[in-house]
């Protein structure tokens, strides 16, 4: 499982602490991961980052990781997180959000 990551934006270091994956209720292929992740800085949460994974963003990232049981799969999902709230971070948004990838 992912650990926490800590990350610099902007000049201001954050913590981002990933929560357990979730998949879709399907009777094909999963399509879609959830995952909560919490923002933190100097140890004070900011907000939580709800974030949807879309399939065909993982495939993009690594086809492979998609034949893989959920906790090998989870890293992958979490990176794709990550540089999702990044960005979001770098544009000010701190706070709660729901996010697509």
């Amino acid at each position: 499982m992912t650990q926490r990551r800590r990350i610099e934006v902007d000049g201001v270091a954050y913590e981002l602490d990933p929560q357990p994956v979730r998949t879709s209720l399907s009777d094909d292929q999963t399509m879609l991961w959830g995952l909560e992740v919490r923002v933190l800085r100097d140890g004070q949460a900011l907000g939580v980052k709800t974030c949807f994974v879309g399939r065909v963003s993982v495939q993009f990232r690594d086809a492979e990781a998609l034949d893989r049981p959920v906790d090998e799969l989870a890293p992958v999902l979490h990176e794709l997180a990550f540089e999702k709230i990044s960005s979001r971070l770098s544009e000010g948004e701190t706070g709660d959000e729901i996010l697509f990838v």
